[in-house]
């Protein structure tokens, strides 16, 4: 019999079963038949018939042992199979298996890998200390984790850094690892890589060090001959328990395999629950289309659910907010899949190709999120999502589901609307084009699933002639808002200008908009605590409506510096010549900006706000920068500054996340540079433009109360008819909003 690789496994399965197992069956027939004569049935010559009646646990105890057996006869079968492939690639060192296993389940899952002749890799969390990403930053570099591991664990405990470049490897093993983990690398790059790392610590003539190297990270049986080298001494991966466990470092395309087509229903992993999770707490509630969190997780565990595409576009962006993954893959993985050819016609792509276009675009994608939009927008039209009727067709009888389809429609015309108005362009296909669709509810009700009565905008246009106050959702009253930019949008193709009555006009729907607003709309910070981030983004919008309202007639100049950005641009409408009252357009246009002030002076996590504040809060900081320009006392001037801190300190946080906001935050840095550094301040002074953005963001925004009514511009230097400026607001009825 030939040498084979892999433990014994023997034929006998006993110890699968309990111990006691025999002692629990006689205990049982005693149990069941007390006065049953054994000896008599046996000896007596009357042909009798006995029936012995079993535990139910007896059954079920089979029925363990024989899942249990096959799941670890399943999992030594691949474990051989996979290690067949790499011998025969010419690999002659360790395969090892993966180190997380399914809780309960990880004797049975490491004994099947060792039958199959796979590495167990450490049995558990004592077997060896691993440091990631985490550590590594808690411990302020490589060298200080490695030094602070191999002290607490001392020389009996091995030591592994998880790298993500050739140069942390080889800090690691300078530091004294004893195994580096080459993660998520290219082939090439792995082969690269191990040689230099071998020839530097291994074959060189210098500093030798015993170590070794491993290389992981979605390896499977498609894709692992390719990493296949003489430097690589371990090779790991979760590959083996695809289709049986729960692994939380499986990459998106086997996940999809494993269960998001509806073909497995428990694959659908850890990671992806997590980042599923992470979109819901961060990205959802600021884009509140697709279906709730139990809803979905409910939905996804039918069969055929349509779904798979949405997942995945919801995976990436729940991967640009988690700082342990890589986005990369998992925007690739969603964009071959929304650019399949077999890619369906219906509304749940409608919804996967809206978020992908409004990651794309905050990604700093922005050519590519227009042409997704525009693919959006044409489908929705095609299936005729601005009708009345659509929710109905497509809600499978589900008031959850219809209510996602109004949402999915009316979020739709703001995305183009949007992208639109970042590009300075007048024209987008759904400016135009007629929306019948019922209102949406608030969350609160779409979370729970009792979606109320739909109203139309009939109602809600005569709203104020009814006898009792309704409360719309902040959907509806941000999509009011939007109205308002298309109305001036539309005025501005028709005449080629601002004119007084455009501004006047612009004036009163604000006004009206603002007037009609029910109490509990009005600050976006719930009394929970929680931010309502569809009303925050409102009323950004109604800010930069009335600043670019007023500005252009205003003191506050436009700088060379601020009509050459590119990351977002600042509102410059064609205009009649120059007339009086520019102090009366200054504080208008400063009012307006105190809105904004406001809004980011509530205590919250800057991450979760709408993405699409980025490009308001970038273009609002540029004549918060000119009103440095205006207001030349200290205090007026401090304030003034203090307020530009404000907005490049949230476009800093943002940009944590989105590389669109890192850019933002740099041009309006440069714009400062030009415009403030050569003022007095009686500030902190700062050394150059990128100390504008130490000041520390609590004491800028915590002292402010939000929900208060305060003049944050009070005691600066305002144009004598300031308060004139401000009184007898012009209202209208619901009738002018259209």
């Amino acid at each position: 019999m030939p040498k084979t690789e892999g433990a014994p496994a023997h034929g006998a399965v006993a110890h699968l079963l309990p111990q006691t197992y025999k002692r629990l069956v006689s205990e049982w027939l005693e149990e069941d038949t007390p006065s049953f004569d054994y000896g008599g049935f046996v000896v007596g010559e009357e042909i009798s018939e006995a029936k012995l009646l079993g535990k139910s646990e007896l059954l079920l105890g089979e029925r363990v042992a024989l899942n249990t057996l096959a799941r670890c006869s399943g999992i030594a079968t691949k474990s051989r199979r996979l290690l067949q492939l790499l011998r025969k690639a010419g690999y002659p060192n360790i395969l090892a298996g993966t180190r997380k296993t399914t809780p309960g389940f990880r004797l049975v899952e490491k004994y099947g890998m060792l039958v199959g002749g796979v590495d167990a890799h450490r049995v558990d969390l004592s077997a060896m200390t691993m440091l990631k990403d985490n550590h590594i930053v808690a411990a302020g570099s490589i060298t200080n984790a490695v030094r602070a591991a191999k002290s607490a664990g001392g020389f009996a405990i091995k030591v592994e850094v998880e790298c993500q470049s050739f140069e942390e490897a080889d800090e690691a093993i300078a530091a004294g690892a004893d195994i580096v983990m080459l993660d998520n690398f290219t082939p090439d790059n792995v082969k690269v890589a191990a040689a230099q790392l071998k020839d530097k610590w291994g074959r060189g003539t210098g500093d030798r060090k015993a170590f070794l190297v491993e290389v992981s990270g979605g390896l499977t049986e498609d894709n692992v001959e390719p990493y296949v080298c003489a430097d690589i001494d371990i090779v790991s991966t979760n590959d083996l328990f695809d289709h049986f466990t729960a692994d939380v470092d499986l990459n998106p395309v086997h996940r999809m395999e494993a269960g998001l087509d509806g073909s497995n229903n428990m694959a659908f992993h850890g990671s992806t629950d997590r980042l599923l999770e992470i979109y819901y707490e961060y990205f959802w509630p600021a884009f509140p289309f697709t279906p709730p969190q139990l809803y979905l997780n409910t939905r996804r565990l039918m069969p055929n659910h349509g779904m798979v595409n949405v997942l995945l576009v919801v995976q990436w962006i729940g991967s640009i907010y988690a700082p342990w993954t890589p986005p990369e893959l998992y925007y690739e993985t969603a964009f071959q899949a929304l650019n399949s050819p077999m890619l369906p016609k219906d509304p749940w792509t409608v919804q996967a190709l809206m978020l992908f276009a409004i990651a794309e675009h905050h990604w700093d994608m922005r050519p590519e999120s227009r042409k997704t939009t525009d693919r959006a927008v044409a489908l929705a039209l095609e299936l005729q999502m601005n009708t009345k009727e659509f929710a109905m067709v497509y809600g499978e009888g589900n008031a959850v589901l219809e209510e996602s389809w109004r949402r999915t429609y009316m979020l739709l015309s703001l995305l183009d609307q949007h992208l639109a108005v970042v590009s300075n362009v007048p024209n987008f296909p759904l400016r135009d084009v007629p929306n019948f669709v019922d209102l949406p509810c608030d969350d609160e009700y779409y979370i729970s699933g009792q979606i109320p009565p739909t109203m139309t905008w009939q109602e809600y246009d005569t709203r104020e002639f009814a006898d009792i106050e309704v409360i719309y959702s902040s959907i509806v009253y941000l999509l009011d808002v939007s109205k308002i930019v298309a109305y001036i949008m539309r005025s501005f193709v028709q005449s080629g200008t601002f004119t007084d009555s455009l501004i006047a006009s612009v004036d009163a729907k604000v006004a009206a908009w603002q007037s009609l607003l029910p109490v509990s709309k009005r600050d976006p910070l719930r009394p929970d605590g929680n931010v309502d981030e569809i009303m925050f983004l409102a009323h950004e919008m109604t800010a930069i409506i009335m600043t670019t309202n007023h500005r252009p007639l205003s003191s506050l100049a436009y700088s060379v510096e601020e009509l050459t950005t590119k990351s977002f641009a600042s509102p410059v409408p064609f205009l009649e010549p120059m007339k009086a009252g520019r102090s009366s357009h200054t504080a208008r246009a400063l009012k307006a900006i105190d809105i904004q002030t406001k809004l980011l002076a509530i205590p919250c996590a800057i991450e979760k706000h709408s993405v699409f504040a980025m490009c308001i809060v970038a273009a609002l900081a540029a004549p918060q920068i000119s009103a440095c320009n205006v207001f030349l006392d200290d205090h007026g001037l401090s304030i003034a500054r203090d307020r530009v801190r404000l907005s490049i300190g949230f476009l800093n946080a943002m940009g944590t996340i989105w590389p669109l906001a890192q850019t933002m935050a740099k041009e309006v840095r440069f714009i400062a540079r030009k415009t403030l550094v050569s003022l007095p301040s009686t500030v902190t002074q700062q050394q150059d433009a990128a100390g504008i953005t130490e000041i520390r963001r609590d004491e800028v925004i915590w002292p402010i109360d939000p929900s208060a009514q305060i003049d944050v511009y009070a005691g600066l230097s305002l144009p004598v008819d300031w308060e004139a400026c401000l009184v007898n607001y012009s209202s209208s009825s619901a009738s002018s909003m259209t």
